[in-house]
This record gives C-alpha cells, structure tokens and sequence, in this order.
C-alpha cells in the first residue's frame, strides 16, 4: 500500500517541475521584453531576476536524478519552503528599497503575484500532509510577510497594516482551498485502497474457485476410477481367488494353477497401483485449499457428522507458512474436532485462527461434558500426547485445558524465531 501512495505523491512532483520552469521562463521573458510588455522600473526588474533566479534554482534541484531517494522525507519539505518563502522575501526587499528611496508604494500588484507564486507549492503541500500541518503552514506563511516589513522599518507602519490586512484575507483563502485539496486527497486514497482490497478478494475468489473446480474434477476422476477399473479389478482378483480353489490339485492341473496364480498377482499389482493412483487424486485438502478454508471444510465435515453446530473465526489471511506448521495446525485442529465429535456431547463449538507470516494462533473449544486434564482418560483416545508431539516438532506449544461438565478449550501456539 505505502508504495501505491508514493507512486501517487510523485505526481505533483513531477507538476511542480513544469510550474517551477515555467514561472522562470515567464519571468525571464518579462525581463527581457521591452516595454510596454516589459518592464523599464530598475527595483521591478531586479525583483524578476530574483524570482527568475529563484524557481530556475527550484527546477533544477527537482530535476536533479536520485536526490529524492536521497533526501528522502526531507526532500518536499526543503523545495517547498523555498518556493514559499522566497517569493515573500524578494516582495518586500522590493518594498524596504522603495521606502529607502523616498517612493510609495502601491503593494496591490505584488500582492497579487504573491498570491499567484504561493497558490501552487501550497497545493502541493495540501497533497502530501494533513490538513493541520497545511494550515499551520499558511499561517506562518501569511503573517510572514507583514513581520518582514515590521522588521526592515522597525515598527509598524502603514505598510505593514496593509500586509497584514491582505494576510488575513489570504490565510482563510489559501486553507478552504487546502482543506478541499486535502479532502479530495484523502477520498481519493480511500478508493484507491478499497480498489487495491476488492481487487485482492477477487484475485482470492478467483484463486479458491479455481481450486475448488480442480478438487472436483479430480474427485469427480477418482469416483469413477473407483467405481470402473478398481471395482473390475476387485471383481476380477475374487473370480481368481475362487478359480483357484475349485481346480483339483492333480498333475495335469499344475500349469493351470500356476498361471492362475500369476493373473491374481498381476490383478492385485494392479489393483494396487489403481489405489495408489486413487489417493493421489484424491489429494489432502490443506494441499488444494491452503490452510484457512482447510479448517472451514474441516468444521463443516465435523458438524454434518456429528451435528454439533461449529462456527469458524479465522481473522488471518492465507499466508505462505511452512508445510509442516500448516499440517501442524490441521491435524491438531482435525483431532480436536473429532474428540468433540465423537466424546464431547456438545452444543457447540468453534473453531479460531489468527496471526499473520510470523506467528499463529488455532484455538478449538466446545461447552461439552470435559473431563480432568490431570487425570486424562487411560485409553488416550483424545489424542493429547498425539497433538503435543506435534505442536513440538515445529516449534510451537499445544495446551488444552478442559474441566467437567464446562467443555475444552485447545490452543495451539507458534512463532517464528529470530534469527
């Protein structure tokens, strides 16, 4: 996701490029032409090589290759403060010469050009930072410019009322339209990432469905395997079986034994390889489903048998553990299910899954009859030593707590160790 929104903010960089070499290409113009276009005042044209000097500086540092990765956060910041600041400093060094000379200035128009300069590094920092730090920014940035003309005279003069009046004017501007731009930003964002979710849901229905149509199909070749060629076989061993037993033991009968005898050894040999083949197709469901939906139809087959209504909560995505924690989690949740089953009595149950790549939590639990952990029962039918032995082998923890007549709880723990 950080890297969707970096791709994005790069954008108005790239905008910012265009409208710092533009305003230095306008400037230059206006330097260069003559009047009526241009302008024949020494202070003014002074003003436009400053601003001229000013964004070609702001166009070349954003053309610089690899001084973003460089500078990294800091890189926004600097050329936006300049672009900002500079502008405001040229203006009343303009202002602090007139007033030197004896000259009165008319500060409309440059007010105006200000505005202009400072409307569009504002709306880039409107895109990158939040609303609060964009207004504090233009507060600073508005009463900046009546604080210069304070300082250079020394007092406040009616100049910098002036300023400060246009200040107060521009700040509430300048942040409706930031607080638009941040807000438009922020919407954008949002969609981008339910986009970025419902496209992720997608590609994971379309993977599961993809997968659930190969089980079928194979299940749909085993079944008739099974049904054809494994039940001809079984058909076939048996009338051999039969034959064989029917033949008199005599001397003329013993190659026709012997040939009966090999035919069953092929039919089993074949039989067996049909089975093999069976159980191939019939491959395990964590293998074709992954882990997640692995327990969903885990939970599922355990309530259509037992009738014991499961709910699953798994609160994790499918991730990319190791086979044997995956098998691990299954076979331990596949005996816990199955105890309930077939001992619990309960009216209930539930199945947890939660964690991430580095960590994983199962938990299985049912309002069941119990029984005393410290005293488990003599036949080891629940499996317990069977699901720690497990939980150990990969490096993860398997506790069960249960009391009489207030159901079980099995917990399964891992992580994964630093390295």
């Amino acid at each position: 996701m950080r890297k969707s929104l970096d791709s994005k903010e790069s954008r108005p960089i790239r905008i910012f490029k265009f409208f710092s070499g533009g305003v230095t290409l306008v400037f230059m113009l206006l330097f260069i032409l003559p009047a009526p276009l241009g302008s024949t005042d020494p202070m003014s044209r002074k003003a436009m090589v400053n601003f001229c000097a000013t964004y070609g500086a702001i166009f070349m540092y954003l053309m610089i290759p690899g001084l973003e990765n460089l500078l990294k956060r800091f890189y926004m910041p600097a050329v936006l403060l300049a672009a900002a600041v500079i502008p405001i400093a040229i203006i009343n060094a303009k202002y602090n010469e007139l007033l030197g000379a004896g000259i009165p200035v008319n500060s409309l128009d440059d007010t105006m050009t200000v505005t202009i300069l400072l409307l569009f590094p504002l709306i880039i920092t409107a895109w990158q930072y939040s609303f609060p730090v964009v207004f504090l920014f233009y507060v600073v940035l508005g009463f900046l410019d009546p604080l210069l003309i304070i300082l250079a005279n020394e007092r406040f003069t009616s100049e910098a009322y002036g300023a400060f009046n246009a200040s107060l004017v521009r700040i509430p501007a300048l942040s409706a339209v930031g607080f638009v731009i941040t807000e438009l930003r922020d919407r954008q964002r949002r969609e981008q990432s339910a986009l970025e979710e419902a496209n992720r849901k997608l590609e994971e229905y379309a993977d599961n469905s993809q997968r659930l149509a190969a089980v079928r199909e194979r299940g749909r070749i085993a079944r008739d395997l099974h049904d054809t060629l494994a039940h001809t076989l079984s058909g076939l061993a048996v009338q051999l079986e039969a034959m064989d037993t029917v033949i008199p033991s005599q001397n003329g009968d013993s190659r026709l034994k012997a040939m009966i005898g090999r035919a069953r050894s092929t039919v089993r040999s074949g039989l067996g390889e049909t089975r093999r083949a069976l159980k191939a197709l019939r491959a395990g469901t964590l293998e074709d489903l992954g882990l997640p939906m692995a327990l969903e139809r885990l939970a599922e087959d355990a309530e259509a048998r037992g009738g014991t209504p499961v709910q699953t909560r798994i609160t994790c995505e499918a991730n990319t553990w190791s086979n044997d924690v995956e098998e691990a989690v299954y076979r331990i949740a596949q005996e816990a299910l199955e105890n309930i089953v077939r001992h619990s009595g309960a009216s209930r149950a539930e199945v947890q899954l939660t964690g991430g790549k580095r960590r994983l939590t199962l938990r299985v639990q049912d309002d069941g009859r119990g029984f005393q952990t410290h005293h488990p029962p003599a036949d080891g039918r629940f499996g317990l030593k069977g699901m720690h032995e497990r939980a150990e082998s990969v490096g993860g923890q398997c506790s069960v707590h249960s009391e009489e007549t207030k159901g079980t709880a099995v917990k399964f723990q891992w992580s994964m160790k630093k390295r």
